[in-house]
């Protein structure tokens, strides 16, 4: 499967409303999953074993009704092994060594090493060829096809997630006491943070206030990428007269540097964001204006302002125009991704069989019964709002449920005004996000030696923003990080770009 060069993608469709329930359309199915050619015909419901993490410390029993219900609608007999998500992994990487496989499996690490070797052995199918010949499989997102691919080739149904969720939530309220419209440009976002830590906008006579809350995700700045982008530089690597070159030996990324080092001297930001593992709490506190990062947190940074604060609102925002227009970073736009052996899976009939299922699932009606349960029993819809029965036993029922999605493009959402926001302004993200073009790429150093170079340069940025560092000491960091493994790492990943694009 060939991919497109391109670091945009368009919009998804808009959400429809789909019946939770079995419909007279679902009646109508054979026990047998239909799809794809070559399918082999089999009496009574197909068998398919599978492993899965979970996330919570009980797992979905084996009589769940919506278990059930999801074997009713696919023709299926369904056989699910749990594993807890802290140690899904090493027990994936343990049982493709010995294996001694299920039917299909969920890769959470698609790149990890042991995944990469036993692709390129010729352990799994190779399902990019099979996809056009099932009607939901084939509107699978190219450029999430393209990030999961192994040397070009694709050999997993990727779970889907928004591909572009990052954006500003944004202190309303603070905008109205200040007097100002919410930003659209960079230079008006200057103008706004500046206006948070200067004119009082929470009305108690201090200077108590700052404008963006920062901490540390990682070796990463919350919203440094976003800003990076933002300014016109790109999503992790940029490709330059042919060559793929790491974001920060980018001029964009020295600007970014700067612009942030700006806010610190200016105490636009908390001083002490360096240590601060989590810089959501210092809005939690009332205490800054914005904050940069997924907009799904919106909802919940709103909600502990309020405990604080009763009258604080939060509003979204996704677009900010920079040197190059408005753009945002696209993400992975996947949370691992389903794989099937062939040593478990023997032929293209059966196969057929397994895709033809994932098909299903990925219908509307499948999708909203593996994010919400079966109406009358996880759930009810009362005035058009959604409420969660109180049953223990019930609930319990739907744990995990969202582990069997592939798609989620026809899921209802019935969160609150700014979840169903955030709703429209990913599908909104989707036509201005930068791809990263490195993704599809492995390199065996980065690998190995990655998280220990990476944090050479995250080191440097820090120092740089906070004045210890200068142009010629941050040189000396790129150039430290090029030694210790870094030159290796474009080189090998470079190498890569060009044997599949020519």
């Amino acid at each position: 499967m060939k991919f497109k060069k391109t670091n945009w993608i368009k919009a998804g469709a808009l959400l429809t409303v789909v019946a939770l329930t079995a419909t007279a359309c679902a009646e109508k199915e054979s026990n047998a999953p239909q799809g794809g050619s070559g399918q082999e015909a089999s009496e009574g419901p197909f068998q398919l074993s599978m492993m899965l993490p979970t996330y919570n410390a009980e797992q979905m029993p084996a009589d769940s009704s919506v278990l059930k219900k999801l074997e009713e609608l696919t023709g299926t007999k369904l056989s699910v092994s749990w594993v807890p998500s802290s140690t899904y992994t090493d027990k994936l990487s343990a049982t493709v060594a010995s294996g001694e496989l299920p039917k299909t499996f969920v890769a959470l690490e698609p790149k990890a090493s042991f995944i990469v070797n036993a692709a390129r052995s010729g352990m799994f199918w190779e399902l990019g060829p099979y996809l056009k010949d099932y009607p939901n499989l084939s509107k699978m997102s190219e450029l999430v096809l393209n990030n999961i691919s192994i040397d070009g080739k694709v050999y997993g149904l990727f779970r889907e997630r928004d591909l572009a969720r990052f954006g500003l939530m944004i202190r309303k309220d603070w905008l109205a006491n200040v007097g100002k419209e919410a930003p659209k440009s960079l230079d008006e976002l200057y103008t706004v943070l500046k206006a948070f830590a200067t004119e009082d906008p929470d009305k108690n006579g201090k200077a108590d206030t700052i404008g963006l809350a920062v901490g540390m995700q990682g070796n990463n700045i919350a919203g440094f990428k976003d800003i990076l982008t933002y300014m016109g530089g790109p999503n992790e690597w940029e490709l330059r007269d042919g060559k793929l070159v790491p974001a920060h030996m980018t001029e964009a990324y020295m600007e970014t540097m700067k612009f942030y080092k700006k806010l610190y001297d200016e105490k636009l930001i908390n001083q002490d964001f360096a240590i601060v593992q989590d810089g959501r709490a210092v809005m939690y506190k009332g205490q800054a204006g914005l904050w940069i990062d997924n907009m799904l947190d919106g909802k919940g940074i709103e909600d502990n302002i309020k405990k604080v604060v009763p009258g604080a609102e939060i509003d979204l925002i996704n677009r900010i125009a920079g040197p190059e227009g408005e753009r945002t970073r696209a993400g992975a736009g996947y949370l691992g991704m389903y794989m099937i052996p062939k040593t478990s899976v023997k032929t293209e009939g059966e196969l057929a069989q397994i895709l033809s299922y994932f098909d299903r699932v990925s219908e509307g009606d499948i999708q909203n019964m593996m994010k919400y349960g079966i109406e009358g029993k996880q759930f009810t819809i009362e005035n058009e709002s959604y409420k969660a029965i109180e049953d223990p036993k019930g609930r319990a029922e739907i744990t995990d449920g969202n582990q069997f999605m592939i798609l989620q493009d026809q899921v209802v959402n019935y969160g609150s005004e700014l979840e169903q926001l955030s709703t429209k302004l990913f599908q909104d993200n989707a036509t201005i996000a930068v791809a990263n073009p490195a993704a599809p790429f492995i390199s065996d150093t980065e690998v190995e030696k990655g998280k220990e170079i990476s944090k050479i340069i995250a080191d440097a940025t820090v120092k740089f923003i906070m004045g210890s560092f200068g142009e010629s000491e941050w040189n000396a960091s790129v150039e430290q990080w090029s030694k210790s493994g870094g030159a290796k790492v474009i080189e090998e990943i470079n190498e890569q770009y060009m044997k599949l694009n020519g």
